[in-house]
């Protein structure tokens, strides 16, 4: 029995700042700026649910 493998596709979980379309992809989705995501990322890491988090909180304060 063949199993079929998909392939490996873009990890959308992470946000990677040095790649202008994952940058203008994630600002977009996040409705920020890119600078803005930049150093969201550069605090929280480029986890996208935890610089999603950082956002939030950037924004209450």
């Amino acid at each position: 029995m063949n199993k079929k493998i998909k392939p490996a596709g873009r990890d959308t979980r992470s946000i990677d700042i040095e790649d202008a379309y994952t940058l203008d992809f994630w600002a977009r989705e996040f409705n920020v700026s890119k600078d803005k995501l930049k150093s969201a990322v550069e605090i929280a890491g480029n986890n996208a649910q935890d610089v999603k988090r950082k956002l939030k909180v950037r924004q209450l304060h």
